[in-house]
């Protein structure tokens, strides 16, 4: 496996997009606001844990 390489079935970005959809979706049902900033906050530790863990060592270290 290349060293650039990534395991995910998708990547951080689209993940983070979709979750964030599901989570907006979910507040306006709740009649709740879901602000940028929380979008932001959402999708920050979800880029990041994709970007870490889709790497083809951190995988295969398990």
């Amino acid at each position: 496996m290349w060293p650039n390489a990534r395991i995910s079935v998708m990547g951080g970005e689209q993940a983070a997009t979709v979750l964030a959809t599901i989570a907006k979706d979910q507040k306006a049902r709740e009649g709740k606001q879901f602000s940028e900033a929380d979008e932001a906050a959402l999708k920050e530790p979800i880029i990041r844990r994709f970007e870490e863990e889709g790497n083809p060592y951190y995988s295969s270290a398990r």
